[in-house]
């Protein structure tokens, strides 16, 4: 092929990728201002009830600072303590914002998910998986890694309600970077806020299977009891086989968690 076929060539497919290139950074900034939205509100609306002491719009910033967004307005009625944000997220091509509504006291709208349920502990807290080990134990801060069968039931470890049932925003970390084998696309979690004994803890499942938990009947907003199946076992984001890379944090995260699991859980 001569050398001005080739550049034609080359143009062409730099032109038809474009588009497709802004259109998946744009549901990327979609899918991170949603999530950033769904954690801020929820953060004001403790820090208004004061299970947070803080400013409610200022721990708000923090919180969508934390994973590169933007706080575009907030809004606090401290008679319900019910917080009202938009979050604006730009990946390089687009930018995206999202509203979100949440009332410490009742939770964001949303109702109650149907679906499997897994043994509850006496401390009230499950164990979050449908095999009782873990593959990997403390790595990235306190997390660790719950053995599965493939296409197993995830668990929520306790009371709660969802934050964030999809994909992260996370991007590529390292560990694919090294080994790009490993990568089988976009990172899918359950994120879940549980109250315990006065305190506001998050838990994720990650690895999740795409789309299960919308099949359960879980979405941003819904209320699950504790055992309650949130998920199914996958193969999503940076991994070499199935399992769920499961975190427990006292702020709304899935990376680098600060919290022992097992001090809940119990041991494997």
């Amino acid at each position: 092929m001569s050398a001005p076929a080739l550049l034609a060539c080359s143009a062409a497919a730099l032109c038809l990728g474009l588009p497709a290139i802004a259109a998946a950074g744009h549901l990327e900034a979609r899918h991170r201002a949603a999530a950033a939205a769904d954690a801020a509100a929820l953060a004001a609306a403790d820090a208004a009830s004061g299970w947070i002491e803080a400013e409610p719009c200022t721990v708000a910033g923090e919180t969508v600072d934390a994973v590169g967004a933007e706080l575009v307005s907030c809004e606090v009625d401290a008679a319900s303590a019910e917080a009202r944000v938009v979050v604006r997220a730009a990946p390089p091509f687009t930018a995206a914002e999202a509203r979100s509504r949440a009332g410490s006291g009742n939770g964001p709208p949303g109702g109650s998910a149907t679906g499997g349920s897994g043994p509850v502990g006496a401390n009230g807290w499950a164990w979050p998986s449908d095999m009782r080990g873990i593959t990997q134990g403390f790595h990235d801060g306190f997390s660790i890694d719950l053995l599965v069968t493939e296409s197993g039931a995830l668990y929520a470890p306790y009371d709660g309600v969802v934050v964030l049932a999809g994909p992260d925003g996370g991007g590529m970390p390292d560990a694919c970077l090294a080994n790009p084998f490993w990568w089988r696309g976009p990172n899918h979690t359950v994120l879940i806020r549980h109250e315990y004994r006065g305190r506001v803890l998050f838990s994720s499942h990650n690895h999740i299977l795409p789309g299960s938990p919308q099949g359960l009947g879980i979405t941003a907003g819904t209320r699950v009891r504790s055992g309650q199946q949130v998920a199914v076992s996958g193969m999503s984001g940076c991994t070499g086989g199935p399992h769920s890379h499961f975190t427990l944090s006292t702020t709304p995260t899935n990376a680098f968690p600060d919290v022992n699991p097992f001090d809940y859980i119990g041991s494997p």
